[in-house]
């Protein structure tokens, strides 16, 4: 009876684990393998494949001038992007923690953007840095600073694109905003007691319990921002000399510009294990730096 009934039960849910199963191989699997074979050939999406072997890998690490500059680009911009989102957000998390005035009304305000769609947000952000007649530069020669080419300059095109990201981050001050109220009260009284000041609540008590939040934004932002495309396609182009070149722009320019689906396939599939890389190695080395409530 209870074999028959442990049977039923394993039937069951293998039946509700189907379709998330039949998704990850559909969706999931089956396609980096489809990337893998097309990588293999030269196929420009307009004509009858031919299996070339690894003639575009080789390619790309001997004779392509722009992937060099791509993952230069990506690393650049993906860093920039994660180490000021966690700063900007961890710090607006803080305040709206507070028993401050209309703190649900600054709650939205921040998170608005979050789910303003992407390409809109470029329009606008595309207005605001425009050379001439942007906001930005508006306010700079109210103030007597010459105004500057935001898009247009080798120095400032990148960290330009890594403000507008940060702007969006409103999804990780949510998160970050949960896990400081799930610290617990009584370890922060605690320090109270001891003769602790806000610093040393900060330091020995809300890092720590908040680490496994900031461990889980980290690695969700920086694969996220490795995987950029909106602000490359719809404000510089890869431009100032491929400046903004990233990786996916990169794939997008090679499979649907210049027709070469299977160097862009190939690309992709670098990227992939890069990104797989450096995933394993975020998880490997987060048990130096990681806890939990006590530990």
């Amino acid at each position: 009876m209870n074999a028959r009934r442990s049977g039923s039960n394993t039937l069951t849910a293998y039946l509700f684990l189907a379709p998330a199963l039949l998704g990850l191989f559909f969706l999931t699997i089956f396609p980096i393998f489809g990337v893998a074979g097309i990588s293999l050939t030269n196929w420009s999406g307009l004509e009858k494949p031919a299996l070339i072997g690894l003639g575009n890998y080789t390619e790309i690490f001997t004779s392509d001038f722009y992937f060099a500059r791509s993952v230069v680009a990506t690393l650049y911009f993906a860093l920039g992007a994660v180490i000021s989102g966690i700063i900007y957000s961890f710090c607006i998390a803080l305040m709206l923690n507070r028993r401050i005035p209309a703190r649900g009304f600054w709650r939205s305000v921040f998170f608005i953007p979050y789910v303003v769609p992407a390409i809109g947000t470029a329009v606008v952000w595309s207005w605001l840095y425009e050379a001439n007649f942007g906001l930005i530069n508006y306010v700079l020669h109210l103030v007597g600073i010459p105004k500057v080419q935001w898009l247009q300059s080798t120095t400032f095109a990148v960290p330009s694109l890594v403000a507008m990201t940060v702007w969006g981050m409103g999804s990780m001050i949510v998160i970050f905003l949960a896990g400081l109220q799930n610290v617990p009260r009584a370890y922060l009284e605690a320090v109270d007691i001891d003769g602790g000041n806000t610093w040393h609540k900060f330091r020995h008590i809300t890092v720590p319990l908040m680490s496994p939040v900031i461990f889980y934004n980290f690695l969700m932002s920086m694969i996220s921002n490795l995987q950029v495309f909106v602000p490359a396609y719809a404000l510089t182009r890869g431009e100032p000399s491929g400046r903004t070149l990233f990786m996916v722009f990169l794939m997008y320019r090679e499979g649907f510009i210049h027709n070469s689906f299977g160097y862009a396939s190939a690309l992709s599939l670098i990227f992939f294990i890069f990104i797989a890389a450096l995933t394993a190695v975020i998880f490997a080395t987060s048990r130096t730096w990681m806890f939990y409530e006590g530990e």
